[in-house]
């Protein structure tokens, strides 16, 4: 009888043993797709933000005159050639749209045509403005007044990624990978 209260002892703690290392598996794995996916997240945001500073550099190339046109926290618009062989100047947009159910929309256009984007951030992207003093520019319902005294800019933006979870957990107590990208562009066309 002892022997078979010791079989069903070990068989219990056996079960419970295999119960851990298959939790223990999962667990490792879903570590493992976390950390591909921010890697890949990170990896993706930083082409992203290197192609936007690039865009942000043509700012007031070739343009006498004021740079930015109606600028706001979520928007940004400034004239400039594309390159520097034709003096074509080109309307850039750089307008993050309303929240969607997969974040809010980043996208850049060129005279209205829509050259990158939709990239989905997490957060709402912020713009601030300064001026040459170095000064925070206010906006005014959410808007620069005066784009000319813009001289550089802070552009903030969240890339985020779905993480691996099983189905039943809500999305609030979710960790999403997230990859925050903050670029300073000093606009050194305007000082030529």
């Amino acid at each position: 009888m002892s022997a078979l209260i010791d079989a069903i002892g070990a068989l219990i703690i056996g079960g419970l043993l295999l119960l851990i290392m298959v939790n223990t598996l999962f667990n490792i794995q879903a570590q493992s797709v976390d950390i591909e996916q921010q890697l890949i997240l990170s990896q993706v945001s930083e082409n992203i933000a290197r192609i936007i500073s690039g865009y942000l550099s043509l700012a007031g190339a070739g343009e006498g005159g004021a740079v930015l046109d109606s600028t706001g926290i979520h928007r940004l618009r400034y004239i400039a050639n594309d390159t520097t062989f034709t003096s074509t100047l080109k309307t850039f947009d750089i307008v993050q749209g309303d929240s969607t159910q997969f974040g809010f929309p980043l996208e850049v256009y060129v005279d209205g045509n829509r050259e990158l984007g939709p990239f989905f951030l997490s957060e709402a992207m912020e713009i601030t403005y300064f001026d040459e003093n170095d000064n925070e520019i206010t906006l005014t319902n959410g808007f620069v007044t005066n784009p000319d005294i813009v001289r550089y800019i802070r552009l903030e933006f969240e890339f985020f990624y779905d993480a691996f979870s099983p189905p039943d957990i809500p999305g609030w107590l979710r960790d999403d990978p997230k990859n925050r990208i903050v670029l300073w562009r000093y606009f050194i066309n305007t000082y030529l």
